[in-house]
């Protein structure tokens, strides 16, 4: 009987990970990332979210634009939520990505830049698009891809991208009241200060 082994994941800040997972999905994370950025499809360009992406301490202003078109897909319009710009989530995520280790800053960086790469859209996805200039149901046809994909690499991708969207999101004091969450705890001592 053979065991299905978990799939391998890009740890977020203060998770550990071994150097040979390491080094195996960066090798080819940069083999792939050197074929997305080949030939004509090198000069199809980020579209730039109009809000939100200046003054970042770690993600350039085209990672940004492009982890809120994966944020506007992954959190659904439901009322009573708010949407993920009006947060102003691409700080929050940058706040999120800055306390992570360099090399995963680095990781992420590629990442994101091979999900947005019109080439490795071509080629994995039959899409000659980058991610952001691309139809609300090309993207999520895209995400799905990546989340499906027979490629650890992708598979992980997704996963990373989708818990670094859905962490900054969900601990945003913003959409607390949506899910029913009445905030954190405030410990007695805490209470007692506050009130003098």
């Amino acid at each position: 009987m053979s065991r299905r082994r978990p799939p391998p994941s890009l740890a977020l800040p203060g998770e550990p990970q071994s150097r040979r997972s390491f080094l195996r999905r960066g090798l080819f994370g940069a083999a792939l990332l050197a074929l997305g950025s080949a030939g004509f499809f090198a000069t199809r360009k980020t579209r730039l979210a109009a809000e939100g992406t200046s003054g970042l301490e770690v993600l350039s202003p085209e990672e940004a634009s492009v982890l809120l078109a994966v944020a506007d897909r992954l959190v659904p319009e439901r009322p009573g939520f708010p949407r993920p710009r009006a947060l102003g989530l691409a700080a929050r995520m940058d706040a999120v990505v800055a306390m992570a280790h360099p090399a995963t800053q680095l990781e992420l960086k590629r990442l994101v830049r091979l999900f947005e790469s019109a080439a490795a859209g071509l080629l994995l996805d039959r899409q000659p698009r980058t991610f952001t200039a691309s139809s609300a149901a090309e993207q999520d046809l895209r995400l799905d891809a990546w989340a499906k994909s027979r490629f650890a690499l992708r598979r992980t991708g997704f996963h990373a991208l989708k818990r670094l969207v859905h962490a900054s999101y969900y601990a945003s004091p913003e959409t607390w009241a949506a899910v029913g969450y009445p905030g954190p705890p405030i410990r007695a001592g805490l209470a007692g200060e506050r009130a003098r």
